[in-house]
Parts: structure tokens; sequence; C-alpha cells
């Protein structure tokens, strides 16, 4: 009996163990937007799983993430039903290391034959009826139009078409670093070289009440900090922002940015591995103090999110217009 009791009393000590029980992070929500969490799994629980469902119906799409221990059951799985008036995509992939389901995980969506118009110019160029095609590929399940409008003393744009995947969305993503004012919109459809047209892009000059510091670093210290250069935001850039490249820590980009920017959800904007994006709510918050946006009003985009371009991309936008 005595040894009953303690071979239990030491299974016991086992799983309550740190050391020897998996930990994984853990959340529900959004894809972009999932909070996540510490789980301690149970001794029956061996992998980490993230787990994610897309459910298209009447044309709207809606996403949905679960991160956490597991079994090992339902792992590294996909499954599509088309109930044609609905169809649902649900994906699982498991790992087996502390924390290692990290990052945006989507559902992936199958894709059958669909065709986009492709082009890279501007409003003008891609404007054109006649644009070549390109067959989707992957989970490449729309055709996407994507349009960045320089604001400074002139205006200028750029405009991409392709396939391209729905959680990118209708994106709105806008900043202002103090040398120009950058908006990029992304549409999408779902029908064959559906798109052909080029979508506006709204500018609203409006002041927002909020102010961030401003830099934009060309390698002659201008991120260095402190920053004095303050930029007072407008429309929906109620958010300050913090490009900063690792190992060093040294700023790239500071100034505004609209909220989808922090959710790291660009088609002409990416996070590189080399590259980490803070966010955070308060006027002159982004004061290069990287601990100090680790507070409840603040987010980072994960890294690794290819969404298409990089931000060198629209920094060197930047350059150019100054």
């Amino acid at each position: 009996m005595e040894m009953a009791q303690g071979l239990r009393l030491l299974l016991l000590c086992v799983s309550l163990s740190p050391g020897l029980t998996l930990r994984c992070n853990f959340c529900t929500g959004l894809p972009y937007d999932c909070k996540e969490s510490t789980q301690l799994c149970t001794l029956d629980q061996t992998s980490c799983m993230s787990q994610a469902f897309t459910v298209v119906e009447g044309g709207n799409i809606t996403e949905w993430t679960y991160k956490g221990c597991s079994q090992g059951l339902v792992c590294n799985q996909s499954v599509y039903t088309d109930l044609s008036y609905k169809q649902t995509y649900v994906s699982s992939q498991c790992c087996i290391s502390d924390f290692c389901n990290t990052g945006t995980y989507y559902a992936q969506v199958p894709v059958s034959g669909l065709s986009c118009s492709i082009c890279q110019g501007n409003s003008a160029s891609c404007a054109a009826s006649n644009l070549a095609s390109l067959r989707c590929a992957g989970v490449q399940d729309r055709c996407m139009t994507i349009k960045t409008l320089y604001v400074n003393v002139s205006i200028s744009d750029v405009v991409f078409k392709g396939c391209g995947k729905s959680n990118l969305c209708e994106r709105q993503l806008e900043y202002n670093a103090g040398g120009a004012r950058v908006y990029t919109q992304v549409s999408c459809c779902g029908s064959n070289n559906c798109n052909q047209g080029v979508q506006s892009v709204t500018v609203n000059n409006s002041l927002n009440g909020v102010q961030c510091y401003a830099c934009n670093e060309t390698g002659k210290g201008e991120c260095t900090t402190p920053t004095n250069t303050i930029v007072s935001c407008t429309g929906n850039m109620n958010r300050c922002l913090d490009v900063v490249g690792f190992p060093r820590g040294n700023t790239l980009l500071r100034g505004c940015c609209s909220k989808d920017v922090c959710w790291g959800l660009s088609a002409s904007l990416s996070i590189q591995a080399s590259q980490k994006l803070y966010c955070c709510q308060g006027n002159l918050c982004n004061n290069g103090k990287i601990t100090s946006y680790f507070s409840s009003g603040s987010t980072t985009a994960h890294n690794g999110l290819l969404i298409g371009g990089a931000i060198l991309v629209l920094i060197k936008g930047l350059w150019t217009m100054q």
C-alpha cells in the first residue's frame, strides 16, 4: 500500500514539474490578433497545436484560430466541406517543443482553377482590360489589387495585381514617418480575372489628436534616440510605431500608423526575420524604449509573415520622396 501511494505521489510530482511537462502558447481569437498566454500541458498532451478555421458564406469570410496543448489526435490535418451555400476549411499543425506553436496560422484553403490578372505599375498602366493572366496555386484563393499612394508635395501611386490569400483582403495600411504619408488599400474578388480595375484610395487629412515621434533611418543617424521630430497623426493613423532591426536593436522607422499595420497584415509590407515592428497607443509613446512597448496598450507584429513585398519597399518609397 505504501509503495502504491509513493508511486502515485511520484507521478503527481512528475506531472506538476515544469521541467518535465510541455508548455505551449494558448489563445483563441482572430488569426492576426490572437493574444497568447502560457498553457502547461498534462502528461498525455505531447504536442503544441495551432488550429485554424475559415468559413466562407454569402461572400463573407470568417476566420478563427485556436492554440494550445494537444494529444496529437488531430495534428497536421486539413478538412474541407462544401455545402454550396457555405464552405468550411479547417487545418491544424503540431510541434513538440516548448512554445513552438507561435506566429500567425491560417486554415489552408485549396484552390481549384482560379486565374487572376497580373500587373506591376501604376493606376494607368494596370487599369487596362488586356492584362496578362496568372493561374493561382497553393492556398491563393483570391484575386487581389494592391494600390499604394504616396502623398507628399505631389502624389504618386504603385499598383500590384495577382493572386493572394483572403486573410489580406480589405486591409487599410497607412503610416506617416514625417517625410511622406503612405496609404495602401487591398481589394479582393473571387472569380477568374475579376481584378482588372483599380480601386480608389481614401486620404483622410483630418487631425485625430495623436502625436508620434517620427524618423526614417537612411544611415545618417536620423533615428538615433532621442528623436526630436514629431508628427501630428491624421485619419485612421491612431497608433505610433517603431520598426527595430535586430540583433543591434537600432530603429529604422518611427511614425504614425493605422491598426492594420500593427497586425502585420500588409500586402506591401512584411516584417523580416531581422526586424520587429512595435505599436503603442498614446501621444509620443514610440520613444525608442523597447521595454515600454510591452504594456497592455502595445502590440508586436509577428515575425515571418510573408505578405508580399518587404518593409524596405515602403521605406525606400519614402527615401525617394524626400
